[in-house]
């Protein structure tokens, strides 16, 4: 691409639209929030353990984010892949805060 495409690419696109290089920062940030929140998940799960607590509910949140994630991936690309990737970490996240709220009563 030239100097004159690259500029006209640049002008006709919306204010609120990301040029390539702040997808792809964003992408990359959403990649170290979810390993981040893994992290911090996993942690909480062996403090709640450690005590003898239920540790499901931790989990389950990091679950339902995942479910959005892919949610929004499926909604935006329609890739099936993505969708059944949404339905997996739904019913995980379900099932995860079932049993929490089971084991709490």
């Amino acid at each position: 691409m030239n100097k004159d495409e690259v500029l006209k690419r640049a002008q006709h696109r919306s204010p609120y639209q990301m040029d390539e290089m702040e997808q792809d920062i964003l992408q990359k940030g959403c990649r170290l929030g979810i390993l981040f929140g893994l992290i911090v998940c996993l942690v909480l799960m062996g403090i709640k353990s450690a005590a003898g607590l239920p540790f499901s509910d931790v989990y389950s949140v990091y679950c339902f984010i995942m479910s959005g994630l892919y949610l929004y991936r499926w909604l935006r690309l329609k890739n099936r892949r993505d969708l059944a990737v949404t339905f997996l970490w739904g019913t995980v996240a379900l099932v995860l805060c079932i049993s929490y709220i089971v084991r709490i009563f």
